[in-house]
């Protein structure tokens, strides 16, 4: 069952709110049935969702030739059918799958690649094991398969549904012929809200596999795959870090899971990937998280609890264990120089473990320097520099004091690295011949503020991004993906590689993105998006890479001249489109706009709205609009000869009060019996030029107006400020309150005068 607080999945870098789909042509995919594809076998799968138009192939994040897809039989606007040939040595586990149409690419949806027989279920339906069974999960319904057992035969049971991104809670039990619970299983932390786990049978006979969503819920796109048979029922193994190329041995306390299980690392493996692992005899395989890496890694070794039973590692170098019991505590030694800096990233969702890690730093006496635990960015992150020169401790445990045979981490040791983290807000981009889309970037930096260049990787040729570099402290820019006119039509994988331009050492990253799965919760708190954690943590390679689909040239393309447009608040500010048609368009464009504030205007609570004309925009403030900048995505989709074309442009809407008061001077000094002018400065935007009102309140001992105007047509007006003869020097503020009306609107704000009472000077003798 869902509990208020799960601990699993892997961690990413930044977590965005605003997430959104330019360049998509409005279709959405439910879900793909069957849910799961059988290697080295062709299956007939339906794409079931909304806006399909003529499908043309499917997108995965399969290795190149994993995957072919054909399309067959009639299809509509709500589904279309594929026959898909999965290649026989296509890698086990969950990965991510794109509906092309010749409209382009819908969003990202996860299926599951096994290598265990797949058939759909059926109720009742006895099932020889090995299986993969596959069905959806209906509102108050339990769907039951019957499977033969024998005295002793051990069976692995995995439910995957909530990994394939929906909002589903398996929950599998087993029966004997009597009715009787045997075994049940809900959440395993670390695989979301399924399960995956292992039984030996006492008795031989027919036993009853139950599965259900824990809450009885069910929908039309909740799918749900039953394995069963002989595979490996861990979730993690250890070490968490193996090198590129090489063969890993593996073990886990996990099940039965072998302790000298061998992995061949692909030689391009990079940071997080799926590892799949099968043992000599087993029907299947299963798949785990592990990280390549080209650093020393160092295993824990049992007890080392204290300073004496702990275990040396090296500096640099990855170190790794599971924590098995509650209260287990690890300590590394390592020796460090005067001086010498290191920077420790610890993690454990990643590696599907529910650990929520605390580490900390020692002296040689065991005594505690420096400690951290997770942060509201869900990273465990420890900076140290050492004082002295010496032998010093790095222990780690889990912040319950948890613990368990999954509890795996990984601790990142290394001097702290000019590093940048960059993210993009599209990840399925649909490129027409001869035109270009936005690809917003956001970046976070670590110990550099240079210059950042960016280059595409196995991208088609005659397709181009600018710009290419990223000026020094820039932290967030709008970038073009262009495609020239003799661009072959066709589906592809790119990524983006950022460098650190002016950094010495040459430390790579990719440019990743969080890929929309399924609709976001959007509620009457105005709060855009409530991601689940399903959503949050999706294979790691379905975020370092982009779907792009380059499609016929489009039948219509527009700018916005405007790079960017200020709105007042309670008012509204136009904004020009220039819009070019091909010969023979005529068609209507229904442009869009997101970003920010802006919502639907029909929405009772919307803060900010737009409407469009043919060649001109327009974004309109209501009440409790926030004062912020932000950027606009304006998206134009038209239809011509049955093929649907979706642009999108962007602009930066920088919305404020309708005006502003200074006060001039903002501090004034007065003899007592003297006056001074103060000048109450009203800067209002073009867009308003009503009068603005100001009530001053009562200060003791000073003689000035309780109310002013700033009339409409004047920037300004003078008030006279009189200290009383018998005024005792001090300081006294002047509350002001100013107040218009904005279209009908009244626009308040606040401010304050400082008067000074400066003593008399004395006369000269």
């Amino acid at each position: 069952m869902r509990t208020g607080l799960l601990r699993n999945g892997p961690i990413l870098v930044v977590l965005l709110l605003g997430l959104t789909a330019p360049c998509r042509g409005e279709a959405f995919v439910g879900h793909f049935e069957p849910p799961v594809l059988e290697r080295g076998k062709t299956t007939r799968m339906k794409v079931v969702g909304s806006g399909f138009g003529k499908p043309v192939g499917l997108w995965s994040t399969l290795p190149s030739g994993s995957v072919r897809a054909v399309p067959v039989g009639e299809s509509s606007a709500t589904s279309a059918v594929f026959d898909v040939t999965v290649a026989a040595d296509t890698p086990v586990g969950i990965c991510g799958v794109r509906l092309a149409t010749e409209d382009g690419l819908a969003n990202a949806c996860l299926v599951l690649i096994d290598d265990l027989p797949v058939r759909p279920g059926e109720k009742a339906d006895v099932v020889a094991l090995p299986a993969s069974v596959w069905g959806r999960f209906r509102q108050a319904t339990v769907d039951r398969y019957a499977i033969n057992v024998a005295k002793g035969q051990r069976v692995t049971f995995e439910a995957v549904g909530n990994r394939l991104g929906k909002d589903v809670d398996p929950l599998i039990t087993l029966r004997d012929a009597k009715g009787k619970i045997v075994a049940q299983r809900d959440n395993d932390v670390g695989l979301f809200y399924d399960c995956r786990f292992e039984h030996t049978f006492a008795e031989a006979g027919k036993i009853t596999v139950e599965i259900r969503d824990a809450r009885f819920h069910g929908s039309a796109d909740g799918m749900y795959v039953l394995r069963m048979g002989r595979f490996p029922a861990a979730r993690n193994a250890i070490p968490t870090a193996v090198r590129a190329g090489q063969r890993a041995e593996l073990g886990s306390p996990e099940s039965s899971l072998s302790t000298s299980l061998s992995i061949d690392v692909p030689k391009n493996a990079s940071g997080l990937f799926i590892g799949t692992v099968k043992r000599t005899g087993d029907d299947g395989s299963a798949w785990l998280p592990l990280e390549a890496t080209d650093a020393d890694v160092t295993i824990h070794q049992s007890p080392g609890a204290t300073f004496e039973e702990s275990t040396l590692a090296k500096v640099p170098g990855i170190l790794c264990g599971i924590l098995n019991k509650s209260g287990d505590r690890h300590l590394f030694r390592v020796e460090l120089m005067k001086g010498q800096r290191i920077q420790i990233r610890a993690e454990a969702r990643a590696f599907q473990s529910p650990a929520e890690l605390e580490i900390a730093v020692t002296d040689a006496k065991g005594k505690e320097i420096r400690r951290a635990a997770e942060n509201a960015q869900e990273e465990t992150m420890l900076d140290f520099t050492a004082g002295a020169p010496g032998v010093y401790g790095i222990a780690v445990r889990d912040v319950y004091r948890d613990g368990g045979p999954a509890f795996a981490y990984r601790l990142d040791v290394r001097p702290p690295q000019p590093t940048v983290q960059v993210i993009a807000e599209v990840e399925g981009i649909t490129v027409p011949r001869g035109d270009y889309q936005p690809m917003p970037l956001t970046i976070a930096r670590s110990e550099y503020g240079g210059k950042i260049a960016l280059s595409l990787l196995g991208a088609p040729p005659g397709v181009t991004l600018s710009p290419t570099e990223i000026d020094a402290g820039v932290n967030a820019i709008v970038c073009k993906l262009h495609a020239k006119d003799d661009v072959p039509a066709g589906i592809h994988t790119i990524q983006i590689q950022a460098r650190l331009v002016d950094a010495k050492v040459d430390n790579p990253a990719l440019v990743r993105t969080r890929p929309l799965i399924d609709r976001q919760i959007v509620n009457v708190d105005l709060i855009p998006h409530a991601l689940r954690d399903d959503q949050r943590r999706p294979p790691p390679a379905l975020t370092d890479r982009f779907a792009l689909q380059i499609t016929p040239a489009a039948f219509f393309t527009f700018e916005l001249p405007n790079a960017s447009a200020t709105l007042g608040r309670y008012q509204l500010v136009e904004f020009p489109i220039a819009l070019k048609r091909a010969n023979g368009f005529a068609g209507a464009i229904a442009y869009s706009a997101k970003g920010g504030q802006i919502a639907p205007k029909e929405e009772g609570r919307t803060r900010v709205y737009a409407e469009f004309t043919q060649d001109k925009g327009s974004i309109h403030s209501k009440i409790l609009t926030n004062l912020t900048k932000h950027r606009v995505e304006v998206t134009g989709i038209a239809m011509h000869g049955g093929r649907k074309v979706a642009l999108t442009r962007t602009f930066d809407l920088d919305v404020k009060a309708a005006y502003t008061v200074r006060v001039e001077p903002a501090l004034v000094k007065l003899e007592p019996g003297t006056s001074a002018k103060v000048l109450f400065h009203a800067d209002r935007l073009p867009t308003f030029d009503g009068e603005v009102a100001i009530q001053l309140s009562p200060a003791p001992g000073l003689e000035l107006p309780l109310m002013v105007v700033i009339p409409r047509g004047k920037s300004s007006v003078e008030v006279t400020v009189k200290a009383d003869a018998s005024r005792t020097p001090g300081r006294q503020g002047v509350n002001l309150n100013f107040a218009a009306l904005v279209n009908t609107f009244e626009e308040e704000q606040r401010g304050r005068l400082d008067v000074e009472i400066v003593k008399t000077p004395s006369p000269k003798k």
